[in-house]
């Protein structure tokens, strides 16, 4: 049995034409494998993905990995933020011009705080308002909190400055998934196209979708223009 996980922006969606064409092939797959949509949206945002476009799945895992769904949408695992370390964090706004700031709960993204039930905070910042006190603040905050991941994401003009427990990405509810299943590791494999894919690429057998950078393509396999047709290839093993 394979287990295929994959990124769902400008992965498994590029457009509504060829999305049909990955649904179609997805459903031959999942006769006798298992699917995996990982993503940095948040629960509700992937789950109305996968209802508007008839997408099977067994798991959904959502905010880069700090949460995992069954096929029955029922949580599996989270990984929750300490709320003394998010408080530093969130300091740092004070120092810089910023755009948002993005709570990730279990269900969704906010902009405001709700409750302690946090399992990321994104500081969002259009790039020509960050400076270098800012980056300075948070560069002492890496070094002093070592248990932490404080990630940095270029999204067309506007940085994700990302807090996270340490070691959480994609990859992580991949590897749990793997124990809990006991499942031969040869038969996980990756698809995406972005940075915050480069651990699940890396850490299985990855593939990439598209135009990438050297990094992500140095530690795939392959590269395909749309997931169907990895999903082919994976059907004729």
């Amino acid at each position: 049995m394979k287990l295929l996980v994959s990124d769902f922006d400008s992965s498994f969606y590029t457009d509504d034409i060829n999305i049909i064409k990955n649904v179609e092939e997805l459903n031959k797959f999942k006769n006798n494998n298992l699917f995996m949509l990982s993503s940095g949206r948040s629960f509700n945002s992937l789950k109305n993905m996968c209802l508007k476009y008839n997408i099977p799945y067994d798991y959904l895992s959502c905010c880069d990995g700090s949460i995992l769904y069954d096929k029955n949408d029922k949580m599996v695992v989270k990984y929750n933020l300490d709320e003394s370390i998010l408080n530093k964090f969130l300091n740092l706004k004070d120092l810089v011009n910023y755009l948002e700031i993005q709570y990730s709960y279990p269900d969704n993204y906010y902009n405001s705080y709700l409750n302690n039930d946090i399992i990321g905070c994104n500081i969002v910042v259009v790039n020509e308002n960050i400076n270098n006190n800012f980056l300075t603040k948070l560069q002492e905050l890496q070094e002093k909190y070592k248990t932490y991941d404080f990630l940095i994401y270029d999204h067309a003009g506007i940085t994700y400055f990302c807090l996270k427990n340490k070691g959480i990405n994609k990859s992580t509810t991949v590897k749990y998934l793997e124990k809990l299943l006991n499942l031969d590791k040869n038969n996980i494999y990756t698809v995406g196209d972005s940075e915050n894919d480069y651990n699940m690429l890396k850490d299985f057998k990855g593939y990439y979708i598209g135009n990438v950078n050297n990094r992500i393509k140095d530690v795939c396999i392959k590269g395909y223009n749309q997931v169907y047709e990895l999903l082919d290839d994976l059907e004729k093993e």
